[in-house]
């Protein structure tokens, strides 16, 4: 594609993202008239329908009268041959004038704008004495209020004869300044929209002269993606397998260094295992380097970015799950890495229970009491990915235990794979021990129900005024949805359930509820979830009810200081 092909494409695409958004505010505009014409035309008509019985009940029916034209802008006035004009209070609003006193013929007249006095005069005349019975005559003029501000009106009459044969002359009064407004702009948009297609027509000769280059150019781009594509496959396979075959040994070869460092040592020993552990690790690094090199990504595996020295001092501290040490589960077939993990997890005070595949782990982890599991990759029976995507199956806490995939495949897409099968974090071989203590810091620690960046983000999408509303339909929501989840669970109705748990995982995303998007993840493939699934559920709701309040209210001053600066 040349240059001019592609400014030619890139102006055409602007030109017509530029043309949908303007029909699109069209139509908006025209939607939002349409609406307001229906709305006032049925006001119109419910009123006319009770200016006969306003006449005889000027009680009660008058007032709820006069208080709706009052909240919807709209006045009535009633006028009998030979006798005085009279309107509703909500006329002299309307022109502007006090409501102390009754609007008057003279009043009205006063307002009247000076390029329409005379046109309106006439037609009034004319209508006082030729209108035909029973017609309705509509006409629109402005008016400068006292305050000087200038208003449409549009005005519709008819002329009736009372039960002693005079002449009536009856109607309403609309403000339309808004929906007039709204009409220019909607025809505003429209000439715009047609002066950008004229200008797309134009453009159209040029571009039939393209269609078969960029035809030929995206066959070309085809072929050449093809064997991009298979070339990006054939190299994470052999980076896929260079990586497990490297990262395995000398996992195993550190790890022994490092549960030998625990040991007695000579001097003379205890310096030859630096030397030894030293070496290791720059061979560590450089195999990092060279695999993440291939791989083209960022995000460096075992190679941690540095802390700042808040974090340095917080790893310092021991690993504590409710004031006990934490109970770790090693899932993993290679007695030398068993040795391995089991000795870091013992430098860093934790329990250990090791078992050698992923069935194993599967029934371990139902049997509970496991704070985290460290879960290998490879194994025979069943492997790793397999069992924490069974894990997640369970019910209750048990399906939500952490899990920390230990894997020699560094490269990025395997990582990604392993978090969704549900993984929390993927650690690549080989492992150190601060490296280790960071990650169970990570999963172990005790994460908030809602996610505060998710959730203020959806509330500051809406004007202040409307985000306690929404908070307190999204409140009701959820604990109607979480009743319903917990009674579908009492009757074993699994259809119940899968419609709860389906909105309940959509209104959560939507404003960071993660705690309880995690546990009905954990609960999706499972139709008859236990008691203490859904006794869950409803704590995690109330629980986010308060917190979410809490940030909606502590955000409101926050938002107000930076509308002020």
């Amino acid at each position: 594609m040349t240059d001019n092909q592609a400014d030619l494409a890139a102006a055409y695409a602007l030109l017509e993202r530029r043309l949908k958004r303007a029909e699109a505010a069209r139509g908006e505009a025209e939607s939002l008239l349409e609406r307001r014409s229906r709305e006032l035309d049925r006001s119109n008509r419910d009123l006319r329908q009770r200016e006969q019985i306003l006449v005889a009940q000027l009680d009660a029916g008058n007032r709820n009268l006069l208080q709706a034209q009052r909240l919807g802008g709209i006045a009535s006035f009633f006028g009998t041959e030979g006798e005085s004009f009279r309107a509703s209070e909500s006329l002299a609003d309307i022109i502007g004038q006090p409501a102390d006193r009754a609007v008057t013929v003279t009043d009205v007249a006063r307002v009247l704008h000076p390029l329409d006095r005379d046109r309106i005069v006439a037609v009034q005349a004319d209508v006082f004495a030729n209108a035909e019975f029973g017609n309705e005559y509509v006409y629109e003029f402005r008016i400068i209020r006292p305050d000087g501000s200038l208003r449409w009106l549009r005005w519709s009459v008819s002329r009736n004869l009372s039960q002693d044969n005079r002449s009536t002359i009856s109607g309403t009064v609309q403000d339309i300044t808004v929906q007039r407004a709204a009409q220019r702009r909607a025809e505003a948009l429209q000439l715009v929209s047609q002066r950008t297609l004229r200008r797309l027509w134009r453009s159209d000769a040029m571009l039939a002269q393209r269609v078969i280059e960029l035809e030929l150019s995206a066959a070309a781009l085809a072929a050449s993606h093809a064997r991009t594509e298979a070339a990006y496959v054939s190299k994470n396979q052999f980076l896929a397998r260079m990586s497990h075959k490297i990262r395995t040994p000398m996992n195993g070869v550190l790890g022994m260094m490092t549960a030998l460092a625990q040991t007695r040592l000579d001097p003379a020993q205890e310096r030859q295992l630096q030397l030894a552990r030293a070496a290791g690790d720059e061979l560590r690094i450089l195999i990092d380097e060279i695999i993440d090199i291939a791989d083209a990504e960022t995000d460096h595996g075992s190679t941690p970015a540095p802390k700042p020295v808040s974090q340095v001092a917080i790893d310092d501290l021991p690993l504590v799950v409710a004031g006990r040490r934490p109970r770790i589960m090693v899932a993993e077939d290679i007695e030398t890495n068993q040795i391995v993990l089991t000795s870091m997890l013992e430098a860093i005070g934790c329990e250990h229970l090791v078992v050698g595949n992923g069935a194993l782990a599967l029934a371990a982890a139902q049997l509970g009491g496991i704070d985290a599991i460290l879960m290998d990759i490879q194994m025979p029976v069943m492997d790793g990915a397999e069992a924490t995507r069974q894990i997640r199956l369970l019910d209750g806490t048990a399906g939500t235990v952490p899990i920390i995939g230990v894997t020699a495949q560094a490269i990025q897409s395997e990582r990604e794979a392993l978090r969704r099968a549900g993984m929390n974090e993927c650690l690549a071989k080989p492992i150190t021990v601060p490296l280790l203590k960071q990650a169970l810091r990570a999963v172990l620690a005790q994460k908030p129900v809602i996610n505060a960046q998710i959730f203020l983000a959806a509330m500051e999408a809406l004007p202040e005024g409307r985000r306690a509303r929404l908070f307190d339909q999204v409140a009701r929501d959820l604990t109607q949805l979480a009743d319903d989840f917990a009674a579908g669970t009492a009757n074993a109705d699994a259809e119940a359930v899968r419609r709860a748990r389906h909105s309940l995982i959509g209104v959560a995303s939507n404003f960071g509820v993660e705690r309880l998007t995690v546990l009905l993840a954990a609960s999706r493939d499972t139709p008859h979830p236990g008691a203490d699934t859904a006794a869950a559920l409803c704590a995690i709701v109330e629980t986010a009810i308060v917190d979410g309040r809490a940030l909606l209210t502590a955000a409101v001053p926050h938002n107000r200081r930076a509308t002020d600066q």
